[in-house]
């Protein structure tokens, strides 16, 4: 075993030893109290910390340089705000050529998440995924993640259903669906 492996394997099993005797411990004390004591063992439970060492090796400096200053994660500018109805076209491979028609979108966005749909509008004869040719001008729901310049946007039941990387240029988002050679260009609507 490499000695990483070893390390994150005496620390998992010191973990689960200090919480097994925990655990048994404080469920025998617990059990024997009333009821109303629950929401003070809770508060104690959730203000106590156990304190271990840590098991850094010359392996993890690139984890470290990650940080900030004072040991927290270093401070990143929030996403770009991309809320809103956008509108653009789409371009992709069609029965016999390269199609084009019209592409829409509606976002709504809660700090780096988010959520809406898209509309690609005459794709029944053209190379993109099936639910959208089968949701058509109703859109797809979708949920997404934003970036400091890309949003990863996929089906709100998963990304094999679709599957579509954007890149931010200001009021622009420009894109492909993943596994098909689908353009999609949309600008937002002011």
């Amino acid at each position: 075993m490499r000695s990483m492996d070893i390390r994150l394997l005496l620390a998992g099993a010191a973990l689960l030893s200090i919480s097994a005797g925990l655990t048994t411990q404080v469920w025998a004390d617990w059990s024997r109290q009333p009821t109303r004591l629950a929401a003070e063992h809770y508060a104690f439970a959730a203000t106590t910390r156990v304190a271990l060492p840590l098991l850094v090796g010359p392996q993890d400096v690139a984890v470290a340089k990650e940080y900030g200053r004072w040991g927290g994660p270093a401070e990143e500018p929030p996403p770009p705000d991309i809320t809103g109805r956008w509108m653009g076209i789409w371009s992709g491979y069609g029965v016999m050529a390269r199609r084009t028609s019209t592409a829409r979108a509606e976002f709504m966005q809660a700090g780096r998440w988010g959520w809406g749909k898209i509309a690609l509008a005459d794709t029944l004869a053209a190379d993109v995924p099936v639910i959208v040719s089968y949701r058509g001008a109703l859109g797809v729901p979708v949920v997404f993640d934003v970036f400091q310049t890309a949003v990863v946007v996929k089906h709100e039941a998963g990304g094999r259903h679709l599957t579509a990387v954007f890149k931010i240029d200001g009021d622009q988002l420009v894109g492909m669906l993943r596994g098909y050679g689908t353009l999609i260009v949309l600008v937002r609507q002011r």
